[in-house]
């Protein structure tokens, strides 16, 4: 190996570089550098071809290998709401597979609304992206199908398994449904009678409030539901709060995102009321402060990084030779339910 040289100052160190540092030809740097799992290197040689893109600064030239592929190696990550702790597990899933795959991820964020999802959209149409994985709320399968048209990979978070249409759209999910009528059970086997569900406007709400729906009427009961343009914990207090104004409240207040429920629970202290005590307080999604509040929140675990993984996957998957081909696939994935002392 001879010494490391550095490039004339203004150039960016290029293979040929790192060949000339390592003492070995270009093509081997470059199944080091992008094959780190070819066995056809043999350990020492590998060693010293990293040592010497280590010492000379060596970084892959995106642009170039993007004009050579046609491709722009970067994935889109669409989601409605960055504030809202389940996106950014979600979106270092889609980092952890990205990466590692030599894709780079740009992250997107539309305010849950239709004129938010068209413009990234349009965005995508212009070749930003080779893939997208994310939220879409106002944007069918059928608007989508541009982008796979155009040779783009598309994997939507869904809050229930749909089955693989003939598009090659793919989704990820879990069960929302389910999950939603397995809390109510829940709440149910610890004596609720009276079960009020706080529910936003879009997204997986829907299918929440279907699970617990089914899982009230299951037990004879009628369906308590209050809904709010928002997903947040002040939506939460405003909907606990009108909860509280009846002549008889609820025994149990059950929101639809752990903000919901956190809001529900603010509220509750504000006039005085203990949980679970006086009322129960559950959630849906385990963000990281469901196990810091105190009593920690009853709640869905539904694993946002696993899920942002998973739909990373299915788009490298896609974006191999030959694989925009052949129909729409789902991944339903599992959730837990996890308690704690709200209930």
């Amino acid at each position: 190996m001879t010494a490391a040289r550095s490039p004339p100052a203004g150039r960016r160190p290029t293979q040929k570089d790192v060949a000339l540092a390592a003492g070995v030809s270009q093509a081997t740097v470059s199944i080091v550098l992008h094959r780190p799992d070819a066995p056809a290197v043999p350990a020492a040689t590998r060693a010293r071809v990293q040592r010497a893109a280590a010492t000379l600064g060596y970084a892959p030239n995106r642009l170039a290998q993007g004009l050579r592929n046609a491709r722009s190696m970067t994935l889109a990550c669409v989601i409605p709401d960055i504030t809202n702790p389940f996106y950014p597990g979600f979106v270092r899933g889609v980092q952890q597979v990205a990466g590692p795959a030599g894709y780079d991820v740009m992250i997107t964020d539309t305010d849950g609304t239709e004129a938010g999802e068209r413009k990234a959209l349009a965005w995508l149409r212009q070749g930003r992206a080779d893939g997208v994985v994310g939220t879409f709320f106002h944007l069918s399968a059928t608007d989508l199908a541009a982008l796979s048209r155009l040779g783009i990979a598309v994997v939507r978070l869904e809050n229930r398994a749909k089955p693989g249409g003939a598009l090659p759209i793919d989704s990820v999910c879990i069960d929302n449904g389910a999950a939603a009528a397995a809390l109510t059970g829940l709440l149910l086997a610890r004596g609720h009678r009276r079960i009020a569900l706080i529910a936003g406007a879009l997204g997986p709400g829907d299918q929440r409030v279907a699970g617990y729906t089914a899982a009230m009427r299951a037990a004879g009961l009628r369906p308590d539901v209050l809904r709010d343009p928002d997903f947040s914990a002040a939506a939460g207090q405003r909907c606990t709060a009108r909860l509280l104004r009846r002549r008889l409240r609820p025994t149990a207040v059950f929101g639809a995102n752990d903000l919901l429920a956190i809001g529900a629970m603010t509220e509750l202290r504000n006039v005085g009321l203990a949980i679970p005590t006086d009322v129960a307080v559950a959630g849906f999604d385990d963000i990281a402060a469901a196990a810091l509040v105190m009593p920690g929140l009853t709640t869905v675990r539904q694993h946002e990084q696993a899920l942002g993984a998973a739909g990373a996957e299915m788009l490298v998957a896609r974006l191999a030779p030959g694989g925009m081909t052949g129909p729409g696939q789902v991944r339903c994935l599992a959730y837990e339910i996890i308690e704690r002392g709200s209930v």
